[in-house]
This record gives C-alpha cells, sequence and structure tokens, in this order.
C-alpha cells in the first residue's frame, strides 16, 4: 500500500510543538485509516511496533488518542485535531506560571544571597533529620498562616508515614491555617485524606515534578531537599510575601 506523503510544512510545525516525528507519523496514520491494532499502525507507517507504543502513550496524555475494543482486539483512534489547541492553552498556562516563579521566588531568593547587598536577609542552613525537624518545629509551626509547594514522595525517603502523620497532628492542636500543593500521586492522596480537616490541599497537573519542597510561614521561607537530608531557611519579610504571592497564584488555579 502506499503510503500518503505528509506535508514538510505540517511535520516542522508539530515538530515546533514538541511532537516527536513518531508521534506525528502515528496520529496521521490514525486520522487516514480510523481505529487500528497496533500491528496495523507499525505495517502502515513502517515505525516498528515499539515506538508505536511510546508514540501512543504520549498520544494519550495528549488527549489526541483513545483506546476501543473490537471483542478482545485493542484498537486505537484519533481523536479530534481541535485538542490541539488544548495543548497550546496548557504551554501558556505553564509559561505564565514560570514567569510568575522567576519573578516571585528565584530572583528575590538568589538576590537574596548575593553579598554585595547590605540589607541582606537572614540565611541559616541545616542538615540531616534534626536539621530538617528542627526547621519544622521551630520555625515554620510558629506561624498562622502555612503554604507548602512538595511532595511526600520525597520526604517519606527521610521521614516514615507514621512521622509524618503526627506532624499533622501539631498543625490542628496549634490550629494553624495550612495549605498544600503537592504531586498528583496515589501516595500524596493518601496524605491528603488522612490530614482533611486539619490541612487543605490542592494538586498539580499530573505532568508537573516537584523535587524539593518550599514551606513559606510567615516571613520565613524554607527550601527542604529530602534528597539531600537539608534545608536552607531564609528570613525576610518581603521575599517570604513574594513567594507566597507565587504559591497563592499557583493555589487559585488549581
Amino acid at each position: 500500500m502506499k503510503k500518503k506523503v505528509v506535508s514538510k510544512n505540517l511535520i516542522n510545525a508539530l515538530l515546533k510543538l514538541d511532537f516527536t516525528q513518531k508521534e506525528i507519523t502515528t496520529y496521521i496514520t490514525l486520522l487516514e485509516k480510523g481505529s487500528l491494532a497496533v500491528q496495523d499502525i507499525s505495517r502502515i507507517s513502517g515505525v516498528n511496533r515499539v515506538s508505536i507504543y511510546g508514540a501512543l502513550d504520549e498520544l494519550k496524555q495528549k488527549g489526541l488518542v483513545v483506546e476501543s475494543r473490537k471483542g478482545k482486539k485493542k484498537l486505537f483512534v484519533a481523536e479530534d485535531p481541535e485538542n490541539i489547541k488544548k495543548i497550546i492553552s496548557q504551554k501558556k498556562e505553564k509559561i505564565k506560571i514560570e514567569e510568575n516563579l522567576l519573578e516571585n521566588s528565584v530572583l528575590p531568593i538568589l538576590k537574596a544571597i548575593d553579598i554585595s547587598r547590605e540589607d541582606r536577609p537572614q540565611i541559616k542552613f541545616f542538615e540531616g533529620e534534626a536539621g530538617i525537624n528542627k526547621v519544622f518545629d521551630d520555625y515554620i509551626l510558629k506561624g498562622r498562616d502555612v503554604i507548602n509547594c512538595g511532595s511526600y514522595e520525597t520526604a517519606v525517603r527521610v521521614f516514615s508515614e507514621k512521622e509524618e502523620m503526627k506532624y499533622f497532628k501539631k498543625i490542628g492542636k496549634r490550629k494553624i491555617f495550612y495549605r498544600m500543593i503537592l504531586e498528583n500521586t496515589s501516595l500524596n492522596h493518601k496524605f491528603a485524606r488522612a490530614s482533611k480537616g486539619i490541612a487543605h490541599t490542592k494538586f498539580l497537573s499530573p505532568d508537573m515534578k516537584v523535587s524539593a519542597d518550599i514551606v513559606i510561614s510567615g516571613s520565613v521561607v524554607a527550601l527542604i531537599s529530602y534528597d539531600r537530608k537539608n534545608a536552607t531557611l531564609i528570613e525576610d519579610e518581603s521575599i517570604a510575601q513574594a513567594i507566597k504571592m507565587q504559591l497563592d497564584f499557583m493555589w487559585d488555579r488549581l
């Protein structure tokens, strides 16, 4: 069967939208031929099955392919190309979040580290489990309004789930208004359920990952790396408010 030649302009445009060549070939094949099994997509497109499976997974995440069944046979169907607009909208939203993160979080922190400034905020470093515990007990839990962006996927590498649950009891006992922005994982959903009535939780989109925790409490900013078992504490009202503004912006958009 003779393959239809796809416009180079179309391919180049889709590549610029972060589609891979194999995703483009797979999607166009499904648009042209309708519902197909993997072996049929491979035969028509000339792409090997392993690559087809990878392309289909990515296209499903993009909302451009869905699965269907005909008896016991699994088939794949192309969704409306209009769905590409949603991908563009998501990219715009992500860029907006990154711009706010740069302006209200990254730049204030880097300026705080600049030794040439006379009005430098106080910066403290803590190491190990004891150091991280000290940050929470002596600084974060002293505030009345706390917002945290992070993930228990990394926290449980240092502290047990039981220890983390005890932390919620401290929050409840001190009647702290505590908000958590977490990665969208089953473990984080588990902690959200456990803290219901104590902490308020929202989740990031599934494709967004968190490598370290950032916690704002009053005039304190805590940057916590569970992988490295350390924490950096910045005490400065203006920096804390600037970063809190960014986290509030994220919270309102989730």
